[in-house]
């Protein structure tokens, strides 16, 4: 389809503010809050690159890999704790 901008969820890093899309929509960015943005948007291509926001999906995967290396031991820790 022409014209129809694919959105896509993002977790906006930054301070607060708001801005005022080509299409005339109007969005408010919070600090740590998720917003839906078209993704073939040169706007949100400079919050991209400036890190004010990432994909969900990014930011789950790293959340999951955090969690897992902070669950996973060691086989010395595993040896230790069985004494």
């Amino acid at each position: 389809m022409k014209g129809v901008n694919k959105m896509a969820r993002y977790l906006y890093v930054g301070p607060n503010s708001g801005v005022t899309l080509q299409n005339g929509k109007e969005i408010l960015l919070w600090n740590g809050k998720e917003v839906e943005l078209p993704e073939d948007n040169e706007y949100v291509k400079t919050l991209l690159a400036l890190g004010y926001v990432k994909p969900i999906l990014e930011t789950i995967e790293t959340i999951e890999t955090i969690e897992t290396k902070k669950t996973k031991k060691t086989k010395k820790e595993v040896g230790e704790n069985a004494s």
